[in-house]
């Protein structure tokens, strides 16, 4: 039986969408939440899926500190929600054994889901 545990990150970001008719064309920025599941078995023998810690430091070394308090733009042609998950998606995977799903929320309102299928 595989269990899953999820650890959530919060950064902000600037952007314009350079294909979008509206405001959004515009440079804008969001106060991102980004939120890692792992799945798998816990270790026997430190009960452990994966250690919160190293998970963190995997994230904010392999995405956001590319990403908090950067222009988006600067990396990315057309940094939508969309977009950038899948970004983050192919850094993330080589490094964390048992990704199953990332969310990243826009706005507290606003969220976009990626997972292998």
């Amino acid at each position: 039986m595989a269990m899953e545990l999820s650890v959530d990150f919060h950064f902000s970001s600037a952007h314009r969408l350079p294909y979008y008719n509206g405001p959004c064309f515009r440079l804008h920025g969001h106060n991102y939440k980004l939120q890692v599941t792992l799945q798998g078995l816990p270790n026997p023998k430190d009960g452990m899926i994966r250690d919160f810690d190293e998970i963190r430091a995997h994230v904010w070394e392999s995405v956001l500190t590319q990403c908090d308090h950067h222009n988006l733009n600067d990396f990315m042609d057309n940094p939508t929600a969309e977009n950038l998950i899948v970004w983050m998606w192919e850094k993330l995977k080589p490094q964390l054994e048992g990704l199953k799903e990332l969310r990243l929320w826009e706005t507290p309102e606003y969220c976009v889901s990626y997972r292998e299928a």
